[in-house]
Order: C-alpha cells, then structure tokens, then sequence
C-alpha cells in the first residue's frame, strides 16, 4: 500500500500535516522576535543600542525649508513634491516639532 486510498481522508491528514507546520513556523517566528527583543533590551542596558539615526536633524535647511512652505500656507502633499521629503515623513516631523500655521 503507497497511500491513503480514501480522498476525504488523504485531504483531511494533508490539511493537518499543513497546520502543524503552519504552528511550528509561527512559534519559531515568535522565538525569533523574542530572542531579539532580548538583545535589544540588553544592548539598550549596556548603552550600545541606539536605534535608526533620524532621517533629519531638527536644524536641517530641507526641513526647515518645508516648514516654512508649510506656514506659508502649502498643503503638505504640496511641501512634498517641493521638496522631495515624503509626506508622511513631513507630517511626522511637523508634529514632532509642533510646527503649525
């Protein structure tokens, strides 16, 4: 005998063989985050994590550029395409420096 004669059957274990490795991947992903977050923590206690350098320092003529466009009365999709910071990341900005009209 090569295999499950039965479809229903052979269907029902191919769906269950499936999940188990569905779990077994997720757990490992869990693990995976886990252990990370782990080294960050400690990295972070050692004072060697630092995280993602900011993409613009608060004093840098682009932005400040577009902050003034902004307070001039552009929309920020307008002060995006003028100065090519993305939208989101100006908005982000503008928000974090209470940058308002």
């Amino acid at each position: 005998m090569t295999g499950i004669a039965d479809a229903n059957l052979r269907q029902l274990m191919t769906n269950l063989i499936i999940e188990l490795y569905k779990y077994q991947a997720e757990s490992e992903r869990k693990r995976i985050i886990e252990r990370q977050q782990q080294g960050i923590a400690l990295a972070k206690q050692q004072g060697k994590y630092h995280g993602r350098k900011p993409q613009y320092a608060k004093d840098d003529p682009r932005l400040q550029h577009a902050f003034k466009l902004y307070q001039a009365g552009m929309s920020d999709i307008d002060v995006a395409r003028n100065t090519g910071i993305k939208r989101t990341t100006f908005i982000r900005y503008r928000k974090k420096l209470n940058v308002q009209r």
